[in-house]
């Protein structure tokens, strides 16, 4: 049995998606990308109601119905198991290259490790001891 080589994180190959142009995407499905932003999807999983896209977006239900199932077939769009959706974090680690150079620094930088005096009791100021020394009783 031979044990195959873990490539080491790249960020260029881990972090991206194919550029969005590439897709040939319709003005429907960019718009329930957009929607999806504004309403926290990129950032957290949401339920997203049809109705409300079309509504929005001023398409048809039937419209949104394949922009969803569209955008779910290119992983653009993650659907729980729960029917909630969020945004694909690749899809936006290609939008915001910046981002991604930090997550990249982040992963691959030394952790901080704290020191003796990082661990040492924290030191009271004047003000602080003499707050301290006088205790109140409570009536």
């Amino acid at each position: 049995m031979t044990i195959m080589p873990v490539d080491a994180f790249n960020p260029e190959r881990d972090l991206t998606s194919p550029p969005l142009y590439s897709l040939n995407l319709s003005a429907a499905q960019h718009c329930v990308l957009a929607w999806m932003e504004d309403h926290g999807g990129l950032f957290g999983t949401i339920p997203v109601s049809v109705e409300t896209v079309a509504e929005d977006c001023g398409n048809s239900v039937s419209t949104m119905h394949e922009a969803l199932a569209r955008l779910e077939a290119l992983n653009l769009l993650v659907r729980t198991t729960a029917g909630l959706y969020r945004i694909n974090a690749r899809y936006y680690f290609t939008l915001h290259p910046e981002l991604r150079e930090m997550i990249t620094a982040a992963l691959t930088d030394p952790p901080v490790t704290p020191d003796d005096r990082a661990r040492a009791p924290r030191k009271v100021g004047n003000t602080e001891a003499r707050r301290r020394r006088n205790i109140r009783s409570v009536s």
